[in-house]
């Protein structure tokens, strides 16, 4: 049955990713109206086109999380393991088909100086928070990585693979299965406050007056809150798919069916996929590109780590753009009254489904934890083009090389 548009809801949430979703079926479990406006297909940004990799942590590190400030840091990432846990949680609540699987990941050590840090992660992993992590040395290393180019790792068990589009049709089931409203191809065109509380919502089909906004647009935010525009910036990163690979194949690479990244600026991630192919992603660069350049490159630089799938096919090949913040970190907050999550920094699978969790709990009346009280930088002469980018992925590029 075909619904009217509406016209008045208690909550209008923009952006259809994991977040928005989320937040959406939350609200409406908690019977609220809730109209979400997604400017493309539902789940057509990262969200369907991410690695499928379900971890804690964020893009900034440990060590410096908890060196910024240490109670708040502590609270932060003990946060990112609850929000693992409300990944397979709804997975299993909700008996999302997604394929997905407890693998385990390895961080590996690019560097010889890096592997002392990931030996002091580890340490803080076990004493701090209770978490089985353990290093690798590089002697060890071919029992879970068919590969000689790095001075070993820190395995950490607490994290699995999905299949990113399948788990996000399952996050949109539960939503529609609540009563929220799911519009796609209807783009929020402007957000006005009004005078007697709340907001008006542009759109192409009308207007809808609400008493909350949720922004969960990351990687694709525009001008509809610039204040925001100023702080998320986008950058591409890219994916390669193989052809299934044999069971030799796949022993040889990835005898355990970790999940793998390494420690460089520019990493590499890569992992098996539940038939077997090779998903390998990561950027060369934070110039604009294509899919075929990004196909090259990434299949190069496959083939550099894992020289026996030399010959294996690519398959597919996608690209898309996350979010990052100049802190590392993903930012939830409010501007002006509307309410935003997003700044994922390419990590986002865990801490989406999370924040859009507890943005909707926020706006239910429930209080923000105070770790993410806090304060969101700038980029600064950053307005609506990233002319920094290039400049910035030189220097990380050197940083990788020495």
């Amino acid at each position: 049955m075909v619904t009217a548009f509406p016209t008045e809801v208690d909550a209008v949430i923009v952006g259809g990713g994991y977040t928005g979703m989320m937040a959406a079926a939350r609200l409406a479990w908690r019977g609220r109206s809730v109209a979400l406006l997604e400017k493309n297909e539902l789940g057509w940004g990262a969200s369907s086109r991410n690695g499928g990799m379900v971890h804690p942590g964020f893009k900034l590190d440990l060590a410096t999380l908890l060196k910024r400030d240490s109670e708040r840091g502590r609270d932060r990432y003990q946060a990112s393991l609850d929000a693992f846990a409300l990944v397979e949680e709804t997975i299993r609540v909700n008996q999302i088909d997604c394929d997905y699987a407890r693998t385990g990941h390895l961080e590996l050590a690019h560097k010889a100086s890096h592997f002392q840090h990931l030996e002091e992660e580890a340490h803080v992993l076990r004493r701090q928070f209770g978490v089985a992590a353990r290093v690798i040395p590089r002697i060890e290393l071919a029992s879970e990585v068919g590969t000689s180019l790095y001075h070993g790792a820190l395995l950490f068990e607490q994290s699995g693979g999905l299949h990113p589009a399948k788990y996000f049709a399952g996050l949109v089931r539960v939503a529609r299965d609540r009563g929220a409203h799911l519009y796609e191809h209807t783009p929020a065109t402007g957000i006005e406050a009004r005078r007697r509380g709340g907001f008006k919502v542009s759109t192409p089909r009308g207007d809808i007056h609400t008493r909350d906004v949720l922004v969960a647009t990351n990687g694709y935010s525009d001008r509809l809150v610039p204040w925001l525009r100023r702080r998320v910036i986008p950058i591409g990163s890219y994916i390669i798919a193989t052809e299934p690979l044999t069971a030799d194949q796949v022993h040889s690479a990835i005898p355990n069916r970790r999940m793998l990244f390494d420690s460089k600026n520019f990493l590499h991630y890569w992992r098996l996929s539940a038939d077997n192919r090779m998903l390998f992603g990561g950027r060369a660069s934070f110039a604009p590109t294509t899919i075929p350049n990004a196909r090259d490159w990434l299949y190069a630089a496959m083939l550099e780590i894992h020289p026996q799938l030399a010959g294996v096919r690519v398959e597919h090949a996608w690209g898309g753009q996350v979010g990052f913040t100049v802190d590392r970190m993903p930012h939830i907050g409010r501007v002006k009254g509307i309410t935003y999550a997003l700044g994922y920094c390419g990590t986002g699978v865990a801490m989406s489904t999370y924040f859009g969790y507890l943005a909707a709990d926020w706006i239910a009346g429930a209080a923000l934890p105070a770790c993410w009280e806090r304060s969101f930088p700038a980029v600064p002469l950053y307005r609506e083009q990233p002319w920094f980018l290039p400049a910035v992925g030189w220097y990380y590029a050197a940083l990788d090389r020495l």
